[in-house]
């Protein structure tokens, strides 16, 4: 186990934010994680679980041990289309393998940044895929009382960008692993609207890979890379909201962008912070993108603090001005919410 203390979380952070934690401990494998809880317990650190850091923002300083998932490894039987995954491979690159194989499914959750073992806890989803529809199981280690155990789909409680690993708890739980079954037979999905116009100029039905590509482009071209321009991507989730209200919004608007929801109508909230006009929008080195208004970005040399005083005025004015709660899909760090 590498283990650094007073360690710099720059590097760690897609936003490029510095903060700083008493130890962070590299994960390689599993004694390296019982080692690394041992020693979290002798010194009465808090324990904060780390992946790729594309979805958490230090608004502080964090005054405990951060675990930097690293283990690598991914099994693939073409047969069957199960995929065995250790939770530090970078979800990017899993997403490639796969089609190189021969096994589809994940191509719609291309160019999602951050680690394999963050997918079931978000249950990421992205252009009309998310994770659930594939997971089959996950292992994972309980920091609380160092218990190891399988979580099928049905124990992950999976919701929109939510799941029961999610939840508050006093010791993380890591993902160690997860199975995905994927299938050997392409079944494109093209039911999200931007995906679709953008594969129209395919002739007939488009293969998994123009989808992995189509996916890429849109991506790119909506949200900053995060080697040149520090964001976490999309900063909030997407509201959902009753039929009544959205009722409420349709008597402003004339055509509100929507999609259906098992519980009322999905509404973008990029489309609501940019009526607040935050598209562009800037303070001092803190800054929403001028391509898409759910995207904060660090211009260069803002800090955690300012860029999350900055989502909470923005959530402010969503609220002010349509009745609407913007929940954040980034995690916050080190800030009193």
């Amino acid at each position: 186990m590498k283990l650094t203390c007073d360690a710099e979380l720059r590097p760690y952070n897609s936003f490029g934010v510095a903060a700083r934690a008493a130890c962070l401990a590299e994960i390689h494998a599993g004694e390296d994680l019982e080692q690394a809880i041992e020693l979290a317990d002798s010194r009465d650190l808090p324990l904060l679980l780390l992946g790729g850091g594309t979805n958490v923002l230090f608004a502080g300083d964090f005054p405990g041990m951060v675990l930097l998932m690293r283990n690598r490894g991914i099994e693939i039987d073409r047969e069957s289309g199960l995929v065995r995954i250790a939770a530090g491979e970078n979800w990017h690159e899993l997403v490639q393998i796969c089609l190189e194989n021969g096994l589809y499914g994940l191509e719609n959750l291309a160019l999602i940044p951050g680690s394999a073992g963050a997918a079931p806890v978000q249950n990421i989803g992205a252009y009309g895929v998310e994770l659930e529809s594939y997971f089959i199981e996950l292992e994972l280690f309980d920091c609380a009382d160092g218990s190891r155990r399988v979580m099928s789909r049905e124990d992950c409680g999976f919701s929109y960008r939510d799941s029961v690993l999610k939840q508050p708890r006093s010791q993380p739980q890591v993902v160690c692993s997860l199975t995905l079954q994927l299938s050997r037979e392409p079944a494109p999905n093209m039911s999200y609207p931007a995906l679709a116009e953008e594969l129209k100029g395919i002739a007939g039905e488009p293969a998994p890979q123009d989808i992995f590509e189509a996916v890429c482009r849109i991506r790119r071209r909506k949200l900053p890379d995060p080697a040149k321009i520090g964001n976490a991507g999309s900063f909030f989730k997407n509201p959902v909201i009753s039929q009544e209200e959205f009722e409420q919004l349709r008597n402003r608007f004339c055509s509100p962008p929507s999609f259906p929801a098992k519980t009322g109508v999905k509404v973008p909230a990029g489309w609501l912070l940019d009526q607040c006009g935050f598209k562009g929008y800037r303070k001092g080195a803190a800054g929403v993108s001028e391509h898409h208004a759910l995207v904060l970005i660090n211009r260069g040399g803002a800090t955690g603090k300012e860029l999350h005083q900055l989502a909470m005025k923005m959530r402010d004015r969503a609220f002010a001005e349509f009745g609407i709660t913007l929940e954040p899909e980034v995690r916050i760090i080190g800030a009193n919410l």
